[in-house]
């Protein structure tokens, strides 16, 4: 029967058929949203940076931790108990607590009186948003059949690409609709535009956990036939690391790397045509946003499809194959964009960027899927995550902006900070995927053999 919940440790011995399939796609979907929202306000401070400096009168790289780590600790220190959570208990009604939470602190975030203000509303919003991704992988995993899972993660993660860009698309409509000096608010008084921004991107949240209400909660493929010992331990678990080291220090150190790309370039894109070109955040916000719904939509897209067509060839390490790809795309663009003398050719290179950065990030999960068994995968998810989110979305937008100001010392130096970050970062990238190619089809070899 679809949707059947099925305890923790009851095994029959067979395996429950998958849910149609129409009604995973549903699922899917309804994740989907959840993750746009999500993207939305996790990227949403990248459109501001000028009036919330301007506010509070904080440096490039004061903006950088409100931007990153400020969001990414409490992300990635949350998600280790999620993580163990997801695996014992409803993964549904975790989504939900974590949305309530997240979309709450976004609209405390426009009440801010001060920089720390600011900092902790951030600091809630990376709780929040934690247990999201985690439960998400699990549940499609426990919807999807094997073979189809690489389209199905693909579709899911559409929404990184598509959220990161409708926060900018988001932001520049309210900064063309809401007077520059705000709105005057019942009970509340006059809001400057920032603030708006951040109070219309939260509210939809609250609603959208009342849809996901919806899900069902789906078996746990392992768990029914008998195959998990029970829940996976953190002992076990890192026994199973240590059994395929050579795998998972580059399965799981390279989605990191790729988000010190993504989120490094994207944090500062808006601010970089300003500087650079003058053009307003208000107009390039509206056509980087754009670009990157449209880049991160073709490589993830590209990303499911060439990966799932490899797989049932029996390509070795298909999903891995397919990051050092878009590591190939990512390379020589991510050097070039912010160096070219015209904004038109610095746009179409920025959405080469994002499609490698959408290909890479689209991989990441199902790689990690495939060599973990069902008992241990919220647990790898979240600590791909804690990377991730560490290396990545803390100090991806950081670590420009600490170029930006120390190396440099000018605010115009910033198109040479993303130059001089992306370079190294890239060919650590590329080297870690195809260094693990080999590794990553002995573990999933040594697996398959013990099925």
């Amino acid at each position: 029967m679809v949707g059947t919940t099925h305890k923790p440790g009851e095994r029959s011995g067979v395996e429950p058929p998958y849910p149609p399939l129409k009604y995973a796609w549903y699922v899917i979907g309804v994740l989907f949203v959840a993750t746009l929202l999500s993207q939305l306000d996790r990227q949403l401070p990248a459109l501001l940076v000028k009036p919330i400096r301007a506010e509070f009168g904080i440096s490039d790289t004061q903006f950088s931790f409100l931007q990153g780590y400020a969001f990414a600790l409490f992300y990635t220190v949350a998600g280790l108990p999620f993580g163990w959570l997801i695996d014992r208990t409803v993964r549904r009604n975790l989504i939900i607590v974590g949305m309530v939470v997240w979309s709450v602190m976004t609209v405390l975030s426009g009440f801010a009186q001060n920089y720390n203000h600011l900092v902790l509303a951030r600091m809630g919003v990376g709780i929040g948003e934690a247990v999201l991704a985690p439960a998400a992988y699990s549940i499609i995993a426990d919807y999807v059949a094997p073979h189809r899972r690489g389209r199905a993660f693909s579709v899911y993660y559409l929404a990184l690409a598509i959220g990161s860009g409708a926060s900018l698309i988001l932001g520049a409509l309210i900064a063309h609709l809401v007077p520059e000096a705000g709105l005057a608010l019942p009970f509340v008084g006059q809001m400057e535009q920032w603030r708006m921004t951040f109070l219309i991107a939260g509210a939809p949240g609250v609603l959208l956990a009342l849809i996901v209400l919806t899900i069902r909660e789906p078996v746990r493929r392992d768990q029914a036939t008998g195959k998990s010992k029970a829940e996976g331990t953190w002992m076990e678990f890192l026994r199973h690391l240590g059994r395929f080291k050579s795998t998972y220090s580059r399965v799981l150190t390279y989605p990191g790397v790729v988000a010190i790309i993504g989120y490094g370039n994207l944090a500062w894109a808006p601010t970089f045509f300003d500087r650079r070109f003058d053009i307003p955040t208000k107009t390039s916000g509206l056509i980087i946003g754009v670009l990157v719904a449209v880049g991160g939509l073709a490589g993830t897209l590209a990303s499911g499809y060439i990966s799932d067509r490899w797989a049932a060839k029996g390509v070795p390490a298909a999903r891995l194959r397919v990051a050092m790809l878009a590591w190939l795309l990512v390379l020589p663009t991510v050097c070039a964009w912010s160096l070219v003398g015209t904004p038109w050719l610095s746009f179409l290179l920025l959405t080469l960027v994002v499609t490698g950065f959408g290909m890479a990030q689209a991989a990441a999960p199902t790689a990690v899927q495939e060599i973990t068994p069902n008992r241990m995968r919220g647990k790898a998810v979240a600590l791909y995550l804690l990377f991730g989110g560490l290396v990545g979305i803390g100090f991806g937008p950081m670590s420009i902006a600490l170029v930006t100001d120390h190396v440099f010392k000018s605010d115009a130096a910033l198109p040479y900070a993303l130059a001089l970050v992306g370079a190294p970062v890239s060919l650590l990238g590329l080297w870690l995927t195809w260094s693990g190619l080999k590794p990553y089809e002995r573990t999933a070899r040594a697996l398959r053999a013990e099925d």
